[in-house]
């Protein structure tokens, strides 16, 4: 017997054409005073990043600047639009998983450490000289973006990035070498090293339900034996203490989706559309007792319907597998309908079928035949038959107890 070692796919995730990097001129900046009754600035200055048109701006937060309505016992009832007026964007976050799995957002922001003895708060020259700083970096991140079909994703490359300019915007002010940032490390890396952790039942799946998948693997692949804990002993970084390995795992959605993708001109159509328009799933032919098997063949036909049509179906599985479970919890339920119903009415009939028994003994006993009896009782002449065979059995026993 031989073991056949499992591949995966070879695959190019592509990157994000990215636009160049604009930044905008800062010309004033807004005193650092907050006005009486309000809360002392903190760290009021951001720098932020457009995802889509590269524009690298400053921003200074008013919140300091602005009285504080008396109706606003906490931050969270501060309105949204004013909230989003003072800290506009998607702060980066640093670390992982939570930014990595989550689709990129249009405006990510990093707030300047700004305001204290190593940093003071920005003029206009210094968050100038800044945004020059950050440009080539903001431009690494850009770059560094899987897209598949328009869809951004977070590569170790453009995480490390966006450390980096974390690191210029804090007090420290220092970016760091490649080698500090190993802990960040693409999936397609991963796959290429340790095919096993490839996972051919997320190709059948639509979009939104592979990006919940997704977010599991990239929170945990490599965390245990069921997450492939071998994958630490050749990626990430050691901790300090050596309590473990931290690892944190980029990309992971792109790679999928171009798997799903590659070498497929047909362009992608969800199943719900295409049944909206062919009614497949109402026509009759799944049923509650379809096999898997027979499931599976249903998919492989419409699928190769879609082909002819020139499209290529996303989401087809899940909604046949979907289908069969709704046919069977309505026979589920009906079947505790039918259940009581049958049960109301069997009580209902005992009296009745006591009352009709009786009757048709009576009749045997004047003499009345099978035939008649059975058309009058509406039941069938075996039924006649079997009653007259026990009675005359009973009279049989009796005569016999009374001759002993």
């Amino acid at each position: 017997m031989t073991s056949q070692k499992k591949t995966a796919p070879v695959v190019t995730v592509h990157r994000y054409p990215a636009p160049r990097v604009s930044v905008t001129p800062v010309t004033a900046v807004i005193p650092s005073t907050p006005i009486p009754g309000v809360a002392p600035a903190g760290h009021y200055q951001q720098v932020l990043l457009s995802t889509r048109t590269g524009e690298l701006s400053f921003h200074e937060s008013t919140q300091h600047r602005e009285k504080w309505d008396r109706s606003w016992t906490a931050v969270n009832d501060v309105p949204r639009e004013t909230w989003k007026r003072w800290h506009p964007g998607k702060l980066f976050v640093p670390v992982g998983p939570q930014q990595w799995f989550e689709p990129v957002a249009e405006l990510l922001s990093w707030t300047i450490d700004s305001g204290v003895k190593e940093f003071p708060y920005l003029d206009a020259d210094g968050a100038n000289a800044l945004l020059e700083e950050l440009a080539p970096h903001a431009q690494a991140l850009l770059d560094g973006f899987f897209e598949v079909a328009g869809d951004l994703d977070w590569s170790a490359d453009s995480a490390r990035a966006g450390r980096n300019i974390q690191r210029l915007v804090s007090r420290y002010r220092q970016s760091a070498e490649r080698g500090v940032d190993a802990n960040l490390v693409d999936h397609g890396d991963i796959v290429a090293r340790f095919p096993q952790v490839f996972n051919p039942k997320l190709m059948r799946m639509p979009f939104g339900k592979l990006a919940e998948e997704c977010e599991w693997i990239t929170r945990y692949l490599g965390c245990n034996q069921a997450w492939h804990e071998g994958i630490k002993k050749v990626f990430g970084t050691p901790y300090r203490d050596g309590s473990g390995v931290g690892l944190e795992v980029l990309g992971v959605r792109s790679w999928y989706r171009t798997v799903l993708l590659e070498g497929d001109p047909r362009p992608v159509r969800q199943f719900a559309d295409w049944d909206a328009e062919h009614r497949r799933l109402a026509d009759g032919t799944i049923t509650s007792s379809m096999t898997d098997e027979e499931l599976a063949a249903w998919i492989k036909q419409e699928e190769a319907r879609a082909g002819r049509a020139g499209w290529r179906l996303m989401g087809i599985q899940e909604a046949a597998e979907g289908r069969r479970r709704e046919l069977q919890d309505q026979e589920w339920d009906r079947l505790a309908v039918v259940g009581t119903d049958t049960a109301s009415l069997e009580a209902r009939l005992k009296p009745m079928r006591a009352e009709r028994h009786a009757l048709i003994v009576t009749a045997i006993g004047w003499g009345r035949g099978d035939s008649e009896i059975a058309i009058q009782a509406a039941v069938s002449r075996q039924a006649v038959f079997a009653i007259r065979e026990r009675l005359e059995a009973a009279a049989a026993d009796t005569q016999k107890e009374g001759e002993r």
